[in-house]
Protein backbone atom coordinates (compact mmCIF):
# COMPACT_ATOMS: atom_id res chain seq x y z
CA UNK A 1 0.00 0.00 0.00
CA UNK A 2 1.21 3.48 -0.81
CA UNK A 3 2.11 5.25 2.42
CA UNK A 4 1.22 8.72 1.15
CA UNK A 5 -2.04 9.95 2.61
CA UNK A 6 -4.27 12.22 0.58
CA UNK A 7 -6.86 14.68 1.89
CA UNK A 8 -9.42 12.86 4.03
CA UNK A 9 -12.77 12.11 2.47
CA UNK A 10 -15.71 14.30 3.32
CA UNK A 11 -17.53 13.07 6.42
CA UNK A 12 -20.71 12.72 4.36
CA UNK A 13 -18.96 10.09 2.21
CA UNK A 14 -17.97 7.93 5.18
CA UNK A 15 -19.91 5.46 7.30
CA UNK A 16 -21.08 7.40 10.35
CA UNK A 17 -18.99 7.19 13.50
CA UNK A 18 -21.61 5.26 15.43
CA UNK A 19 -22.09 1.71 16.67
CA UNK A 20 -24.49 -0.01 14.26
CA UNK A 21 -27.21 -2.45 15.16
CA UNK A 22 -27.11 -5.42 12.78
CA UNK A 23 -30.25 -7.18 11.59
CA UNK A 24 -28.22 -10.20 10.41
CA UNK A 25 -24.71 -11.29 9.44
CA UNK A 26 -25.14 -9.96 5.90
CA UNK A 27 -25.70 -6.47 7.31
CA UNK A 28 -22.65 -6.92 9.51
CA UNK A 29 -20.48 -7.94 6.53
CA UNK A 30 -21.78 -4.98 4.53
CA UNK A 31 -20.72 -2.63 7.35
CA UNK A 32 -17.31 -4.27 7.65
CA UNK A 33 -16.84 -3.87 3.89
CA UNK A 34 -17.76 -0.19 3.96
CA UNK A 35 -15.38 0.43 6.88
CA UNK A 36 -12.53 -1.42 5.15
CA UNK A 37 -13.09 0.55 1.94
CA UNK A 38 -13.13 3.84 3.88
CA UNK A 39 -9.84 2.83 5.52
CA UNK A 40 -8.22 1.93 2.20
CA UNK A 41 -9.42 5.15 0.60
CA UNK A 42 -7.14 7.17 2.91
CA UNK A 43 -4.17 6.23 0.71
CA UNK A 44 -3.06 7.65 -2.64
CA UNK A 45 -3.15 4.25 -4.37
CA UNK A 46 -5.51 2.20 -2.24
CA UNK A 47 -5.26 -1.56 -2.44
CA UNK A 48 -8.39 -3.36 -3.57
CA UNK A 49 -10.24 -5.74 -1.30
CA UNK A 50 -8.35 -9.03 -1.24
CA UNK A 51 -10.77 -11.94 -0.76
CA UNK A 52 -9.36 -15.46 -0.82
CA UNK A 53 -10.77 -18.57 -2.47
CA UNK A 54 -12.73 -21.03 -0.32
CA UNK A 55 -10.18 -23.71 -1.22
CA UNK A 56 -7.47 -21.63 0.49
CA UNK A 57 -9.51 -21.59 3.70
CA UNK A 58 -10.11 -25.32 3.37
CA UNK A 59 -6.34 -25.85 3.12
CA UNK A 60 -5.80 -23.64 6.19
CA UNK A 61 -8.30 -25.68 8.20
CA UNK A 62 -6.53 -28.88 7.16
CA UNK A 63 -3.24 -27.45 8.46
CA UNK A 64 -4.82 -26.32 11.72
CA UNK A 65 -6.85 -29.47 12.30
CA UNK A 66 -9.92 -27.38 13.10
CA UNK A 67 -12.39 -25.02 11.46
CA UNK A 68 -11.96 -21.29 11.79
CA UNK A 69 -14.87 -19.22 13.16
CA UNK A 70 -17.58 -18.79 10.49
CA UNK A 71 -17.49 -14.98 10.49
CA UNK A 72 -13.70 -14.97 10.16
CA UNK A 73 -13.98 -17.34 7.21
CA UNK A 74 -16.64 -15.15 5.60
CA UNK A 75 -14.53 -12.04 6.15
CA UNK A 76 -11.55 -13.56 4.36
CA UNK A 77 -13.66 -14.97 1.53
CA UNK A 78 -15.63 -11.77 0.92
CA UNK A 79 -13.31 -8.92 2.01
CA UNK A 80 -9.87 -10.26 2.91
CA UNK A 81 -8.00 -6.99 3.53
CA UNK A 82 -5.27 -7.56 6.13
CA UNK A 83 -3.83 -4.07 6.70
CA UNK A 84 -6.39 -2.12 8.70
CA UNK A 85 -6.16 -0.18 11.97
CA UNK A 86 -4.58 -3.44 13.16
CA UNK A 87 -3.07 -6.25 11.10
CA UNK A 88 -5.03 -9.40 10.42
CA UNK A 89 -3.15 -12.63 9.75
CA UNK A 90 -3.17 -14.18 6.29
CA UNK A 91 -4.97 -17.37 5.33
CA UNK A 92 -2.00 -18.56 3.26
CA UNK A 93 1.29 -19.38 5.02
CA UNK A 94 3.46 -16.28 5.32
CA UNK A 95 6.80 -15.40 6.85
CA UNK A 96 5.06 -13.07 9.28
CA UNK A 97 1.48 -12.92 10.56
CA UNK A 98 -0.29 -15.96 9.14
CA UNK A 99 -3.15 -17.76 10.86
CA UNK A 100 -1.42 -20.49 12.86
CA UNK A 101 -1.21 -21.98 16.37
CA UNK A 102 -0.09 -19.46 18.98
CA UNK A 103 2.97 -21.49 19.99
CA UNK A 104 4.10 -21.46 16.33
CA UNK A 105 3.45 -17.74 15.92
CA UNK A 106 5.36 -16.89 19.10
CA UNK A 107 7.88 -19.65 19.96
CA UNK A 108 9.23 -17.53 22.82
CA UNK A 109 6.17 -18.51 24.81
CA UNK A 110 8.24 -21.53 25.95
CA UNK A 111 10.64 -19.16 27.70
CA UNK A 112 7.79 -17.21 29.29
CA UNK A 113 6.26 -20.36 30.77
CA UNK A 114 9.50 -22.05 31.80
CA UNK A 115 9.33 -22.58 35.53
CA UNK A 116 5.92 -20.89 35.88
CA UNK A 117 3.92 -22.47 38.74
CA UNK A 118 0.85 -22.77 36.52
CA UNK A 119 2.74 -23.79 33.38
CA UNK A 120 0.69 -26.95 32.77
CA UNK A 121 -2.61 -25.09 32.87
CA UNK A 122 -1.22 -22.28 30.72
CA UNK A 123 0.12 -24.74 28.14
CA UNK A 124 -3.26 -26.47 28.01
CA UNK A 125 -4.80 -23.14 27.01
CA UNK A 126 -1.97 -22.10 24.69
CA UNK A 127 -2.36 -25.34 22.75
CA UNK A 128 -6.00 -24.47 22.04
CA UNK A 129 -5.30 -20.98 20.70
CA UNK A 130 -4.94 -20.00 17.03
CA UNK A 131 -3.60 -16.55 16.13
CA UNK A 132 -5.64 -14.53 13.65
CA UNK A 133 -4.58 -10.93 14.35
CA UNK A 134 -1.17 -9.36 14.96
CA UNK A 135 -2.25 -6.16 16.77
CA UNK A 136 0.45 -3.68 15.65
CA UNK A 137 3.37 -5.98 14.94
CA UNK A 138 4.68 -5.76 18.51
CA UNK A 139 4.32 -9.47 19.27
CA UNK A 140 0.96 -9.16 21.03
CA UNK A 141 -1.62 -11.25 19.20
CA UNK A 142 -5.30 -11.99 18.88
CA UNK A 143 -6.27 -15.64 19.06
CA UNK A 144 -9.42 -17.71 18.82
CA UNK A 145 -9.98 -20.85 20.87
CA UNK A 146 -10.18 -23.80 18.51
CA UNK A 147 -13.11 -25.35 20.41
CA UNK A 148 -15.13 -22.48 21.87
CA UNK A 149 -14.38 -19.69 19.37
CA UNK A 150 -13.66 -17.28 22.24
CA UNK A 151 -11.19 -14.49 21.49
CA UNK A 152 -8.10 -14.27 23.68
CA UNK A 153 -5.41 -11.59 23.77
CA UNK A 154 -1.81 -12.74 24.05
CA UNK A 155 0.39 -10.15 25.77
CA UNK A 156 4.04 -11.14 26.05
CA UNK A 157 5.01 -8.00 27.96
CA UNK A 158 2.79 -8.02 31.02
CA UNK A 159 0.69 -10.28 33.21
CA UNK A 160 -1.69 -11.88 32.63
CA UNK A 161 -0.17 -13.29 29.45
CA UNK A 162 -3.57 -14.51 28.20
CA UNK A 163 -6.83 -12.63 28.67
CA UNK A 164 -10.22 -13.54 27.27
CA UNK A 165 -11.53 -10.35 25.66
CA UNK A 166 -14.51 -11.32 23.50
CA UNK A 167 -16.87 -14.27 23.21
CA UNK A 168 -16.42 -14.53 19.45
CA UNK A 169 -14.38 -13.18 16.53
CA UNK A 170 -17.27 -11.07 15.24
CA UNK A 171 -17.13 -8.88 18.33
CA UNK A 172 -13.42 -8.20 17.79
CA UNK A 173 -13.98 -7.45 14.10
CA UNK A 174 -16.70 -4.95 14.99
CA UNK A 175 -14.26 -3.08 17.23
CA UNK A 176 -11.48 -3.25 14.64
CA UNK A 177 -13.75 -1.71 12.02
CA UNK A 178 -14.82 0.98 14.46
CA UNK A 179 -11.14 1.76 15.09
CA UNK A 180 -10.76 2.20 11.32
CA UNK A 181 -13.67 4.64 11.36
CA UNK A 182 -12.15 6.59 14.24
CA UNK A 183 -9.06 7.23 12.12
CA UNK A 184 -10.82 8.07 8.87
CA UNK A 185 -13.02 10.53 10.79
CA UNK A 186 -9.90 12.12 12.31
CA UNK A 187 -10.78 10.82 15.79
CA UNK A 188 -7.98 8.27 16.23
CA UNK A 189 -7.03 9.72 19.64
CA UNK A 190 -10.59 9.55 20.93
CA UNK A 191 -10.69 6.54 23.26
CA UNK A 192 -13.86 7.53 25.04
CA UNK A 193 -16.15 5.81 22.54
CA UNK A 194 -14.14 2.61 22.93
CA UNK A 195 -14.14 2.86 26.72
CA UNK A 196 -17.90 3.40 26.75
CA UNK A 197 -18.34 0.25 24.68
CA UNK A 198 -15.66 -2.02 26.15
CA UNK A 199 -14.94 -0.70 29.62
CA UNK A 200 -11.67 0.66 30.96
CA UNK A 201 -10.11 -2.73 31.81
CA UNK A 202 -10.32 -4.05 28.24
CA UNK A 203 -8.98 -0.82 26.72
CA UNK A 204 -6.12 -0.64 29.21
CA UNK A 205 -5.08 -4.24 28.58
CA UNK A 206 -5.42 -3.94 24.81
CA UNK A 207 -3.81 -0.58 24.15
CA UNK A 208 -1.38 -0.08 27.01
Amino acid sequence: MNSEIHSPAQASDLPPLAWPEFTDDNARLDWWRSCALAWLDQWENPSPLEPVKPEEVDALEQRLGCTIPPLLRTYHEQIGTLDLAETLCSVAPAKYASIEPLHSAYPGISDILEGAPDADAQWALVNQLITFGDYLGNGNMWCFHRETGEVWYFDHDSSPMLTQMFSNVGQYMDILMFKCLLEVHGEEDNEELLRERLGDAVVEKWMY
